[in-house]
């Protein structure tokens, strides 16, 4: 059996640091590069809307590659090098067709990054307790936000042009991440003689938990979507809510440096519970016009809806899902995030136009959904650990049952 590889908290701090510098470019100003093409809004929305059903369709199949003979690095390189290829060949193209076909092809490319990232970072704090999930993650976050301010000093300086040149330096920074950061061998080891199974069924706790965390997540879309829209109508200047914005990173940020140690050590159901909660909150808030302090408040409260829902989504797939698994468990999670969220954001127009600031109230229930899944999941782990106590008394006070003593022994 090959040894266990030796993982790195920095190299890996890296590797998120390096994917979220394209994410920082790519979420605020590729709708700018594709206005500066003369593409219409309803275009834009078309090109920017593939982009999710990639996600949707892609994110699962790709991710359980990372569980057999290709595993989580040969996957990363294949995705960061497709899109090194891929952006200066979107920067020369002019035709709105050929525009969203290139977008839909780079979008496939991307769809396993940031999942296969996640897969890599669960196995290395399963193997080494010193690391830190959190403080690993929040990298990529801090890099988001520094990125997303020097992209648009040079957006403001150098036109919209950059943008896909920007974006085709990123993978190359990102390629360099994976070789340094993740081992040869990131597949779950098999014992010898044993098949890795094609297909791993994951256990019915965990869809529970994958649908909690999709569920919250989409309770983003409200303020994803028309946040900085409704903030502009109330007086806000375009400066403050740019710091709105930072606000709710920087709450992130902190909330992985604060709860991160939990991946690896325990189930995270509480941390998703948490999120839920923290989502019921905040979207309620924000729909009552809470004033400029007010909206600062349930800013920050992003730390807990959208970093402890990540951090206990992680620790779950960590915690309850198979070997051989785990690459198919994080892809569904993916791809079931991005369906919920899809659902949502197409929602929130129609819903903006009826209700105003309390869409993001109607986003709230989403929130509660999730949380009462966590619930039920939280409650069917402890009645599964209790049975197990139970099965474990009884053959302790049953010897022979279980082989351990007297004159009968079971093979298994």
């Amino acid at each position: 059996m090959k040894p266990a590889p030796s993982w790195d908290g920095v190299s890996l701090s890296a590797l998120h640091a390096a994917t979220f510098l394209g994410v920082g470019i790519h979420l605020p100003f590729l709708p700018v590069w594709l206005a500066s093409k003369a593409l219409s809004p309803a275009m834009i929305s078309i090109v920017l809307a593939i982009t999710i059903i990639v996600r949707i369709l892609a994110t699962a199949p790709l991710l359980a590659l990372a569980d057999h003979s290709v595993g989580s690095r040969r996957l990363l390189l294949a995705s960061h090098a497709a899109q090194a290829v891929g952006y200066p060949l979107l920067a020369i193209l002019d035709h709105e067709l050929s525009i969203a076909v290139a977008v839909a092809l780079l979008a496939v490319a991307h769809a396993p990054v940031i999942p296969a990232n996640d897969l890599v970072t669960m196995l290395a704090v399963r193997t080494n307790d010193r690391l830190h999930y959190g403080r690993i993650r929040s990298a990529g976050s801090v890099a988001f936000l520094l990125t997303s301010i020097l992209a648009g000093i040079l957006v403001d300086r150098f036109g919209a042009g950059i943008i896909p040149w920007c974006l085709a330096a990123m993978p190359l920074l990102a390629l360099a991440a994976t070789l340094w950061a993740v081992p040869a061998s990131t597949v779950a080891p098999v014992s010898a003689g044993a098949r890795t199974p094609a297909k791993v069924s994951l256990p019915r706790i965990l869809w529970l938990v994958i649908g909690a965390a999709a569920l919250i997540q989409a309770s983003h879309a409200g303020i994803y979507t028309f946040g900085s829209i409704y903030w502009r109508s109330v007086g806000f200047p375009d400066q403050i809510i740019g710091i709105l914005w930072a606000t709710g990173v920087i709450a992130e940020i902190a909330t992985f440096a604060w709860l991160g140690k939990a991946v690896g050590r325990g189930t995270g159901l509480d941390l998703l519970m948490l999120g839920g909660l923290a989502g019921v909150v905040r979207f309620l808030g924000l729909s009552f016009e809470p004033g400029l302090v007010g909206t600062f408040l349930v800013q920050a409260l992003h730390g807990l809806t959208f970093a402890a829902t990540h951090l206990g989504a992680i620790a779950a797939l960590a915690a309850l899902a198979p070997d051989h698994g785990r690459g198919r468990a994080q892809g569904i999670l993916g791809s079931a995030s991005a369906l919920a969220f899809a659902g949502a954001t197409l929602a929130s127009g129609p819903l903006y136009e009826i209700l105003g600031p309390y869409l993001f109230a109607a986003m709230s229930p989403l929130s509660l959904a999730g949380f009462l899944l966590a619930f039920i999941a939280s409650r069917r782990f402890e009645a599964e650990r209790q049975g197990s106590r139970n099965e474990a008394q009884f053959a302790g006070d049953h010897p022979q049952s279980s082989g351990a003593g007297g004159n009968t022994t079971l093979s298994s």
